[in-house]
């Protein structure tokens, strides 16, 4: 029974490979060099960086990433999957709002 929930698992991580090119490890390397980007986004390029199976990158299994970053596993999936389905550059933005988190409120007597 643990068999078959652990080969699930890995089916399940290999769907989402990150391989990152030489320019997108220096330039995640350099952001997290500088420290300035919120927490959010610096998690993201750490999980990318250790994730990365390229000839480069360090290749960590997803528990070990979520254990040394003190994050989730669906936290791990999403950047992961994020990255293969909508692009490097889309991982490293924020996903904007349809709909803005306060209505605009018009005064129309002045």
């Amino acid at each position: 029974m643990m068999e078959a929930s652990m080969a699930g698992k890995d089916v399940a991580v290999k769907k989402y490979v990150v391989r990152l090119s030489t320019e997108e490890r220096a330039e995640l390397e350099a952001l997290i060099r500088k420290g300035k980007s919120p927490a959010q986004r610096l998690l993201k390029e750490r999980i990318l960086l250790k994730a990365d199976v390229s000839d480069a990158g360090e290749g960590w299994s997803d528990s070990r990433i979520i254990k040394a970053l003190e994050t989730s596993v669906s936290m791990v999936y999403r950047v992961r999957k994020q990255l293969v389905e909508e692009g490097f550059a889309a991982v490293l933005s924020r996903k904007q709002r349809a709909m803005p988190a306060v209505p605009q409120i018009f005064d129309d007597n002045k």
